[in-house]
């Protein structure tokens, strides 16, 4: 567990003009994102987890739970270098020439090392935050039944230490002309 802020990359970004060096950003965008995706080395192949997670700024931490068993909770116990990354799209921006065009975006990479937690009390904890992010209208023992010993002994929750992060972001003004939505195709494969 870390007590100070962690090292702002931003300034290694090679489009400057993205990179964003402000922290409290950066926790900001964190503590409102619901998805991320984890990046860690299998044996020497990248292994990349998609997860629910949640940012305690406090402690400077990344917090996401799992299955008690698997290769997530193996990749973790035999190597814990991580990073992980958030994304926000916003709107596609188009020019005159396809080399031209440009996504609005904000994205923050974190570096650390993750460690399963192993005390049940710090388990409850997290999982208690987990629920107060995704399901604040709700209340423990009011409108569920709340997180029992038994959920919290088959649950494994990870710990990313965050070391360092970079953030970068791609934002225009709403009149910018032509800008638009990104719609998907009804041409999808079924």
């Amino acid at each position: 567990m870390t007590s100070e802020t962690p090292t702002n990359a931003s300034d290694e970004i090679r489009y400057a003009p993205r990179a964003v060096a402000d922290d409290e950003w950066i926790r900001a965008f964190l503590a409102r994102q619901p998805t991320g995706v984890f990046g860690f080395v299998d044996e020497g192949s990248p292994y990349l987890v998609s997860q629910l997670f949640v940012y305690d700024e406090a402690e400077h931490a990344v917090f996401f739970h799992g299955a008690n068993t698997g290769r997530t909770r193996n990749v973790v116990e035999r190597d814990g270098e991580a990073c992980f990354t958030v994304t926000e799209m916003g709107r596609l921006l188009p020019a005159e020439k396809p080399v031209n065009f440009d996504v609005e975006y904000s994205s923050v990479v974190v570096f650390g090392r993750t460690r399963r937690l192993a005390d049940p009390n710090e388990k409850h904890r997290v999982l208690e935050q987990v629920m107060a992010k995704f399901a604040p209208q709700m209340e423990s023992d009011r409108d569920y039944e709340p997180i029992s010993d038994a959920s919290v002994d088959r649950t494994s929750v990870y710990r990313l230490d965050v070391d360092r992060w970079s953030a970068k972001r791609n934002w225009e003004d709403a009149d910018f002309s032509g800008a638009y939505d990104y719609e998907p195709s009804d041409d999808r494969p079924d």
